[in-house]
């Protein structure tokens, strides 16, 4: 019901056996955060609708067709009783598949308006300007959550670890999730190196966007900002966003059933497997602490095509 407080959940934290180079590697498991089928886009936007003094009537928001922002604003709304307008770039996929994320998105009766990426910011002005002509107050999300908020919500996530690790690895998306764990771990004085895996832009696209975030968080907690300490790994896309080839398939199929962690090939699989590459080249010392959060997206599984 609206007015409703949006609570707050820890993610476990366990060790995983990948026998590689003696390492005490550790996964944290955003994928199993509690609701709305978890992944770091549910810490995004609680902690986006928590900062907020009142529930709007109305939040906007966008992403891609099968967006798993989309899909956690979207039961959130329908959970806080308050309605959702989605856009959404790409075409709506008219099958008799049942795409994961699309599913549960109009299984909200969140209204969806598919355009191309060029009239994203114009149609969404266009749904806030109708929509406060009706007195209804209307509150946008930017895209992915990536906002000072949603990487806040990656500062305060760094306190729910249970030690000091040497590394953190995670994919890198967009930009808040990078920006909240390095802001946070530097917060807290650790020495950790904070390498974000990108799952589809390169680094002179992806570290503005980070930066952009980044910067005004060291001003806010009074740290020292550097851009040389964002360590973004570009190569490991295989080709862009969603992309990906046979190797990376059998490599999901092999850590998911060594491990009993599901991965999909769109996020957490495509940096998983950067990390293994990282660590079989002798790029990480041995016996290192190793972290790797597991930022979810299992439901993009339903939505990739086979190889």
């Amino acid at each position: 019901m609206k007015g409703a407080k949006v609570r707050m959940f820890e993610s476990p934290e366990v060790t995983l056996n990948l026998s590689i180079k003696n390492c005490k590697f550790k996964i944290k498991r955003d994928d199993l955060l509690p609701d709305f089928m978890g992944g770091n886009k549910v810490r995004k936007n609680r902690f986006i609708l928590s900062s907020l003094t009142s529930l709007p009537d109305v939040i906007i928001t966008n992403g891609g067709a099968e967006s798993n922002h989309a899909r956690v604003c979207a039961l959130m709304a329908a959970r806080l009783g308050i309605k959702c307008h989605l856009v959404l770039h790409g075409e709506k996929d008219e099958s008799d598949y049942l795409h994961g994320n699309k599913f549960f998105i109009e299984s909200t009766n969140a209204e969806i308006n598919y355009v191309n990426s060029d009239e994203i910011a114009r149609t969404i002005e266009a749904i806030k300007r109708k929509c406060e002509l009706q007195g209804l107050d209307v509150f946008v999300i930017p895209g992915g959550g990536h906002s000072l908020d949603g990487a806040r919500a990656f500062i305060a996530a760094v306190d729910e670890l249970e030690e000091e690790p040497d590394y953190i690895f995670f994919p890198s998306g967009t930009g808040a999730t990078h920006a909240g764990l390095l802001a946070g771990v530097k917060k807290k004085n650790w020495k950790t190196q904070v390498v974000g895996i990108s799952i589809a832009r390169q680094a002179e696209r992806g570290i503005p966007a980070i930066d952009e975030l980044y910067a005004p968080l060291c001003a806010e907690l009074n740290i020292q900002h550097r851009v040389e300490d964002i360590i973004f790994l570009e190569q490991f896309t295989f080709g862009g966003y969603a992309k990906y080839n046979a190797e990376l398939i059998e490599f999901v199929r092999r850590v998911t059933s060594q491990t009993g962690v599901p991965f999909d090939p769109v996020y957490s699989g495509k940096a998983l497997y950067g990390v293994t590459q990282l660590l079989e080249k002798a790029k990480i010392p041995a016996s290192s602490k190793v972290l790797f959060w597991h930022t979810g997206g299992l439901l993009n599984l339903q939505s990739s095509k086979a190889i």
